[in-house]
């Protein structure tokens, strides 16, 4: 699936749940659910297609990221109201953060996307976010927000690979 089309219909979804988020119509499953799609869907764009759309649209992308810390607050903010009203107010607010940058995405990026990445090149983004998203979906917010890269390899590897530990017989051998 092409990645501007995947993001869009991801941004459908979540357009959808924050509008019933804000009427108080969503249970506590839906909205674990839908938390839970939010957070996936910021780590496919922040780990795979922000990346490359930097490097044609650094400015928009920069703003992007902002606009995901703000909405993950948003976010929790949510999850943490205890009466209707907090609830219904809340979810308004993160609706319309969303909203807001959900336009500036599909009417400012992806255009501009478009014109830059070849249609091949944005099918192959789409199958790695798509792939990831569900992993990420499957994880849940709590993994999520603890954490991407601790939750995505065993806790005892650093980035590149080699274990933490201080004992050199656990690190692999350089052969």
């Amino acid at each position: 699936m092409n990645a501007i089309e995947l993001l869009k219909d991801q941004h459908k979804k979540t357009k959808a749940a924050l509008e019933k988020g804000s009427k108080g119509k969503l249970s506590e499953a839906e909205s674990k659910k839908a938390a839970d799609e939010l957070v996936a869907h910021m780590v496919i764009e922040e780990h795979v297609f922000y990346p490359r759309v930097r490097e044609l649209l650094k400015d928009l992308v920069t703003e992007s990221y902002e606009e995901h810390t703000t909405a993950r607050f948003s976010l929790a903010r949510c999850l943490s109201a205890k009466t209707e009203d907090e609830i219904k107010s809340r979810f308004t607010v993160l609706k319309e953060l969303i909203e807001h940058h959900v336009k500036e995405e599909e009417e400012e990026m992806f255009p501009k996307v478009q014109k830059g990445i070849d249609a091949e090149e944005l099918e192959l983004l789409g199958t790695r976010m798509k792939a990831m998203f569900e992993q990420a979906a499957e994880l849940g917010l709590d993994a999520l927000v603890s954490g991407l890269e601790k939750t995505l390899r065993s806790p005892n590897q650093t980035q590149n690979g080699v274990a933490r530990s201080k004992d050199k017989a656990a690190r692999p051998s350089a052969r």
